[in-house]
């Protein structure tokens, strides 16, 4: 554990903050419940966060084990940062912080706020029921960053929920839509199928998937 910084406490909610209580720390392993990310993704992904502030948390959040550097030569890259059994143990933890910061999302994003679909996609893993199983791919037309298209993968089942940033082939059915449109159907309670008839979702694929991942997340059809 890093002696950095301590409370001095012996409490286990004082131990938690004297390894994840610094700033940024906690928003890396947020993003890392998304995947593996290289050094130079999370630096995009972490507007404010000095490069130098960056590799030390990294470092320190190795040093205390809740991450490691892992070879994946197929993205570019000598290695990517990944979470940890430990880490992932975090990730209730964080759920739970997100929920409560809803109360203070009620008038939408601010200006010059980040935007990102992974992350309010996250909330999924609160959403899920009924157990049943399927691979979904989610294709985002962000507004909020020059409308660029960035996928990502909702595979659930009795065993949990895992949201992957990237494409999978094994995905038979994709449903494309905007930021906007997923908070329609996500926390405005707007049926899917009103949203199609609108031209805002466009769903391709095994309609019996798509069905079942509405279903499954509680989603109005």
């Amino acid at each position: 554990m890093s002696k950095k910084r301590c409370y001095k406490q012996y409490c286990g909610l004082a131990k938690a903050m004297d390894v994840i209580g610094e700033r940024w720390t906690i928003l890396i392993l947020r993003d890392l419940l998304l995947g593996p990310w290289r050094y130079s993704d999370l630096l995009e992904r972490l507007p404010g966060v000095t490069t130098n502030l960056l590799a030390s948390r990294l470092k320190e959040m190795e040093d205390n084990g809740l991450i490691k550097k892992t070879q994946f030569a197929s993205l570019g890259s000598p290695h990517v940062y990944e979470l940890t059994d430990l880490g992932r143990e975090l990730e209730p933890a964080m759920l739970a912080l997100s929920q409560f910061g809803f109360n203070y999302m009620h008038d939408g994003p601010q200006s010059g706020e980040q935007v990102d679909p992974g992350r309010a996609l996250l909330n999924l893993k609160t959403r899920y029921r009924n157990k049943q199983k399927g691979l979904m791919t989610l294709c985002f037309n962000n507004e909020y960053a020059q409308h660029r298209q960035e996928y990502y993968q909702i595979d659930f089942s009795p065993d949990g929920v895992d949201i992957r940033f990237g494409k999978n082939a094994s995905a038979t059915t994709c449903a494309e839509l905007s930021m906007s449109t997923y908070a329609d159907l996500a926390f405005r309670d707007i049926s899917a199928k009103a949203l199609e008839k609108q031209g805002k979702l466009l769903v391709a694929g095994d309609r019996k998937i798509w069905n079942t991942f509405l279903d499954s997340f509680g989603f109005n059809t």
